[in-house]
Order: structure tokens, then sequence, then C-alpha cells
């Protein structure tokens, strides 16, 4: 026996002995047919319940094989869409507008003209900076406002093909140039305003936003630079054009 004084005071003390056998599986009938028993019949419910789960996800898991099938040339055709880049091109033409001074005055005259394009084209693929300095002799000036002084023209054109990071950032920056001889010759020579500069007397505004269209060469967006005094139009087209990386 125990003594029950050496029990700590917040215990309550229970008397037992060692003398008796302390855990016998037959006593509680732990050992007995009919404790098996029902405790096959408290644990079949379980199996089944788990056997169906698994059957379940069995089944979820072989559904889901046609539809990751199905999906394989989604993924493709989004792996081919994301392949696709651009290229640019840009058109430049040159006409005059119905005030015109060469329009009213020097109708059939011959001419020529030159300009400057400064030309931003920068990514991962292609990178361009500069001047460019297309010029055009031998113009006849037209005898109306409906048609152009110089046709449509292509300026320049990129050969690689890169990821779309915006458009080119192109301004025309100069014209210059004649038309007619003698006394009644007109004389161009337009540049746009700079800091700390008084403004010329032909001030050329570049930058004006025209209407995107289309046409042959595909979709385009225009800008047009325009002289003040000679009122002559530099327009810009630019084309995006598609095409794989």
């Amino acid at each position: 026996m125990i003594d029950q004084k050496r029990w700590h005071r917040g215990f309550v003390p229970v008397p037992f002995s060692f003398s008796k056998r302390f855990c016998c599986r037959y006593q509680f009938g732990i050992g007995s047919k009919r404790h098996w028993a029902r405790r096959a019949d408290h644990r079949s419910p379980r199996i089944v319940a788990r056997g169906f789960m698994r059957f379940r996800t069995l089944c979820r898991l072989l559904a889901l094989v046609p539809v990751g099938f199905g999906l394989a040339p989604l993924g493709q055709a989004l792996g081919a869409a994301a392949e696709l880049g651009v290229r640019h091109r840009i058109d430049v033409m040159v006409s005059a507008e119905p005030d015109a001074p060469v329009l009213s005055r020097l109708k059939g005259a011959k001419g020529e003209l030159s300009f400057t394009v400064r030309l931003s084209a920068n990514s991962k693929e292609s990178k361009f900076f500069g001047m460019l300095r297309p010029s055009f002799p031998d113009i006849a000036v037209p005898d109306g406002a409906g048609k152009p002084l110089v046709q449509q023209t292509k300026l320049w054109e990129e050969e690689v093909c890169h990821q779309r990071r915006g458009l080119p950032k192109v301004t025309v920056t100069q014209l210059g140039g004649h038309f007619g001889e003698g006394e009644g010759r007109i004389e161009i020579s337009a540049i746009n305003r700079h800091i700390g500069v008084l403004v010329p007397p032909d001030e050329l505004t570049p930058g004006i936003k025209l209407d995107p269209g289309s046409d042959s060469f595909g979709v385009f967006l225009a800008f047009r630079a325009q002289t003040r005094n000679s009122r002559l139009n530099v327009d810009l087209k630019i084309y995006p054009i598609d095409c794989f990386l």
C-alpha cells in the first residue's frame, strides 16, 4: 500500500494495491469475441467512407486527364500569340495648303525640297537613333491643292522584328528648298523653335496629330509638320507591321 500522507494536498488519494492484477484484458472484456465484433461493426462505416472518398478522388483525376489534353492546343496557341512582334515603317509625303504662295504664284514651276527628321526607335532587338535627311529634287508645283508636291515615299523601315514597345519618336526639325527662278523665286527655310532663340519667321510646327487610317500598306498613324508662312505640310505615316519574333 502507498502511504496516503505522501500525496500532495491538491490530489485526491485513491487507495490501490499491487497485490491485485493491474490490468487484465479478459477482466474488462477487451479480449472477448463480443468486443471485437462490436469494434468491427463500429469501424465498418469508416472503412466504407474512406473507400468512397478514394474512389471519388480517382474519378476526379481521371476526369482531369482529357481536360489537360484539351488545354494543350490552347497553350500552344497562346504561346504562338506571345511570340507576335512588330516592326515599323515610316513614309513621308509633302503637300501645300490651298493658300500656299507656291500654288498661287508658281504653278508648274520646278523646285526642290529637303528636310531633317530626328528619329528614335529603341527596342531590345533593334536600336536606332539619328537624323534622317531626305531630299527631293526636280519637284513640279501642281496646278491644284489636291495634288502633293512629293508623292508618298518610304523614309525608313525596320529590318528586325522586335517586341511591342510603343511607336518610334519621329520629329521634323527643319525644312528647306526653293521653287522658281529669277525674281519670282521662292526660298523656303523653316525650322522649329528652340529655347533661347527668336521664333523663326517661317516657323515649323511638328507633331500635329492626324486621324489614323489604312491604305494598301496597312493601318497607319499620321503626324504632320506645318510651316507658318510657306504653308507646306510634311506628313509622316507610321505603319506597325506584325511579325514573328
